[in-house]
């Protein structure tokens, strides 16, 4: 995953009410220009002739952050990022020409929390944890981070950290915050299991789930897509979960598709339980690329080859 560069005049980066930026050029082309970092200069040259460069500002879009669709254009200045859609302002840094010298190529450091709560299955949380942990741990990108972030906590527990979280067969799991700020992460992911009948009806939990930024990836596994649904993130998209509650979906205005991973871009389901490590691999793919995806599958047995 690559950050995505587009030049504008000073006097052009004009945010909207909603804090989104559409230059006049989308409305007209029906995409942003964009550029990897080594065509900035030359798409600078092209589009604005003859302007002092101190009149023009450089964007970095973080591609994570990108709630509408990007497609990669051949040109003869190579590939260029044409982004369909305005650009949230939490997905920009602002350049000036010291700072794109200076700036990173390749997008790194994402962070990634992982729901737990009460009454959850294991697995749904174990399964893309192990993968997307592997990121860091075999060394594709060491500055990204895994969090397990509790929802829930033991109702005769004091509120002090750890949360005592989830236990059974002898076994317990604790998590090192409750509830924390959850617009400083990057991805979202939330586990199913029986516990989330209760969730629905939960309006804190559903507030605190509601409250991660809709233009970054959330994701679920099994019924954790019902828990999605209840705070309010499924409405006009189509999504999965475990085969017995797919019909659930409708309630929550979602189309249910009965497929073991479901991608509406910052929106990604994945259906019954051993559908988790499906989805950590998804993830890997698209936030550390083919080769991270194929030598993790390998790692982990789920492929006999490194062929993605």
């Amino acid at each position: 995953m690559r950050w995505l560069f587009h030049v504008v005049r000073n006097e052009e980066l004009v945010w909207s009410s909603d804090n989104r930026y559409a230059p006049p050029s989308l409305a007209r082309e029906g995409f942003l220009h964009a550029s990897y970092k080594e065509s900035v200069h030359a798409s600078a040259a092209l589009y604005f002739k003859n302007t002092e460069p101190s009149s023009l500002r450089v964007l970095a879009i973080d591609p994570r952050r990108l709630d509408v669709v990007v497609d990669v254009a051949t040109t003869p200045r190579g590939p260029m990022p044409h982004i369909h859609g305005s650009v949230p302002r939490d997905a920009v840094r602002e350049l000036d020409s010291a700072s794109l010298a200076v700036h990173p190529d390749a997008v790194t450091g994402t962070r990634l929390a992982f729901v737990a709560f009460d009454g959850m299955t294991l697995l749904d949380l174990v399964g893309p944890l192990d993968a997307l942990s592997r990121i860091a741990l075999m060394g594709f990108d060491p500055t990204t981070t895994c969090e397990v972030v509790a929802l829930t906590r033991t109702s005769d527990e004091q509120p002090r950290e750890p949360s005592r979280v989830w236990s059974a067969f002898g076994a317990m799991l604790t998590a090192a915050r409750y509830r924390p700020t959850l617009d400083e992460f990057d991805v979202l992911i939330v586990p199913g299991g029986p516990g989330t009948i209760a969730l629905e009806n939960d309006k804190g939990a559903l507030a605190w789930l509601a409250s991660f930024p809709e233009n970054r990836i959330l994701a679920s596994v099994c019924t954790g897509s019902l828990l999605l649904g209840a705070a309010g993130r499924l409405r006009g998209k189509r999504a999965t979960t475990h085969l017995t509650k797919i019909n659930e979906l409708a309630r929550f205005g979602a189309t249910g598709v009965p497929q073991r991973i479901v991608d509406e871009g910052q929106l990604v389901t994945a259906g019954g339980v051993t559908s988790g490590i499906d989805l950590g691999l998804h993830l890997v793919k698209r936030l550390a690329g083919d080769d991270a995806f194929a030598k993790i599958a390998w790692q982990m047995q789920v492929l006999d080859t490194l062929q993605t």
